[in-house]
C-alpha cells in the first residue's frame, strides 16, 4: 500500500522545499507519526481505519439502496409490476439486473473494503514501527555526538584551568 493511500491527518506531514525553492514535497514526520499513533490509548490507527471503513460502508449501502430502487422503478415503468423479482431487466447492461445480484455485488464490495481496511491497518502499524526505528537510530547517533562534544568541552575547560593555575 502506498503512503499516499493511507489518508493520514495532514498535520503529520512536513513540507520540504528544494534548495532552489521551486519544488516541494511532503513527507511524514516520524516523531509526529509516533506521537499520533500513541495518542489516547494507542488506538489512533484503529480509529482512523475504522472511520474510513465506516465511510466506505455507508457509500456501499447507499449504492445498494439506490440501485435496488432504480431496478424497481425500471420494472414499474416496463410493466405492471407483477412478479417484480423474477423478471429480467433487459435495458440495463452495466449493473446487476436483479435485486439479488445487487445484494451479492454489495456484499462483495463490503468484503473487499474489510480486506483493504486490514491491509491499511497493517501498513500503518509497519510505518509506525519504521518511524520508531528511525527515531531510535537517529537520536542515538545524536546522543553520541553530544557526548563527544561534552567530553571535548570538559577537556578544553580543564586545559584552560591548568594553564591559568600554573
Amino acid at each position: 500500500m502506498k503512503t499516499s493511500e493511507m489518508e493520514l491527518p495532514e498535520y503529520l506531514y512536513t513540507r520540504i522545499t528544494s534548495a532552489c525553492g521551486t519544488t516541494s514535497k511532503f513527507i511524514i514526520a516520524p516523531d509526529k507519526l509516533v506521537s499520533w499513533a500513541e495518542e489516547g490509548r494507542g488506538d489512533a490507527i484503529i480509529g482512523l481505519c475504522h472511520a474510513a471503513y465506516e465511510r466506505q460502508l455507508a457509500s456501499i449501502d447507499a449504492w445498494e439502496r439506490d440501485r435496488i430502487q432504480q431496478l424497481e422503478d425500471e420494472l414499474m415503468t416496463a410493466g405492471n409490476g407483477e412478479d417484480m423479482y423474477r423478471r429480467k431487466y433487459v435495458n440495463v447492461k452495466r449493473y446487476p439486473t436483479t435485486p439479488e445480484g445487487v445484494v451479492r455485488e454489495a456484499e462483495q464490495k463490503r468484503a473487499n473494503t474489510r480486506e483493504r481496511m486490514t491491509e491499511h491497518q497493517v501498513a500503518l502499524e509497519k510505518l509506525v514501527q519504521e518511524a520508531r526505528l528511525f527515531i531510535s537510530v537517529h537520536y542515538a547517533t545524536m546522543e553520541e555526538d553530544n557526548t563527544l562534544a561534552y567530553l571535548l568541552t570538559i577537556g578544553a575547560i580543564g586545559a584552560m584551568a591548568y594553564v591559568l593555575l600554573y
